[in-house]
C-alpha cells in the first residue's frame, strides 16, 4: 500500500481502538498511532518516511522490504519495550498503528509473512499497490473515518 493509504488505515484503527479505551490524550494517542501507521516501511529506501528521515535507508539493504520489519515481532518488541520499559500507555499506540500497516499490507498480492521467517502463515490479498482498487480502499477508508469523527 501507498502511504497515504497507510495514514488512513492507522487513523481507522485509532477510531475504532478509541471506542474501547479512553487515554490520557486522545490527539497524542491518535498522532502516534497514524505516525506508527508509517513505521514499518522503513524497510524499503523510497518509503515516505525514509525521505523524511534520513540515516534509515540502510535498514533497507538489512532487512529487504516486507522480511522481519513486516512482522508482528516488531511491534510486540516495541508495545513491550515502551509500555513497560518507559511506563508510557502510548506503546499500545505505535503497536496499533504498526498493526494497522501490516493488516493493509497483507491486503495487497505481495502480502507479508506475519511471523517472519516462517512462511506458512502468510497474509495475501488481491490489491495491486497503486492501483485504482487501492485509491477506492483509500476512499471508501477516508469516508468511514469522517463518519466516525463526526458520529
Amino acid at each position: 500500500m501507498m502511504y497515504h493509504t497507510h495514514l488512513v488505515f492507522g487513523l481507522l484503527f485509532a477510531l475504532l481502538v478509541l471506542a474501547f479505551i479512553n487515554p490520557a490524550n486522545k490527539y497524542i494517542f491518535l498522532a502516534v498511532v497514524v505516525l506508527a501507521a508509517l513505521l514499518p516501511d522503513i524497510d524499503h529506501e523510497n518509503s515516505k518516511i525514509n525521505s523524511k528521515i534520513p540515516g534509515l535507508r540502510f535498514l533497507s539493504k538489512v532487512f529487504g522490504h516486507r522480511g522481519f520489519l513486516h512482522s508482528i515481532w516488531i511491534p510486540l518488541a516495541l508495545w513491550l519495550i515502551i509500555d513497560f520499559g518507559f511506563h508510557s500507555r502510548y506503546g499500545s499506540a505505535v503497536f496499533i498503528g504498526y498493526l494497522s500497516h501490516l493488516f493493509s499490507d497483507g491486503l495487497t498480492r505481495s502480502g507479508i509473512n506475519i511471523v517472519h521467517p516462517f512462511k506458512q502463515l502468510r497474509i495475501q490479498g488481491f490489491i495491486e499497490t497503486g492501483s485504482v482498487l487501492e485509491h477506492l480502499v483509500f476512499f471508501f477508508t477516508s469516508v468511514l473515518c469522517i463518519v466516525l469523527i463526526v458520529g
